[in-house]
């Protein structure tokens, strides 16, 4: 179950990084990328641990152009490693 939901916040992510960039309500979706990060930050070292592991599997499994995404998600949201 943890990596379908790790998939759907996957494409949450990517859909308000869009609207970032392309300027739709862009500090809303800055404001709920922060939120997520924040969220994400409280994790524990073994929800940390987990959390790398399924993005890996994601990325493993995913389209060459978008491997690099995945596995830079933590550092864009600003979550510490």
């Amino acid at each position: 179950m943890a990596e379908y939901l790790l998939k759907a916040l996957l494409s949450v992510v990517a859909m308000l990084e869009d609207a970032a960039k392309f300027g739709m309500d862009s500090h809303s979706a800055v404001n709920a990328l922060e939120n997520i990060g924040f969220e994400l930050d409280r994790m524990s070292a073994p929800g940390r641990q987990e959390f790398a592991e399924i993005l890996e599997r994601i990325a493993a499994s995913a389209d060459p152009a978008q491997r690099g995404w995945v596995r830079n998600v933590p550092r864009n949201l600003g979550i510490d490693s």
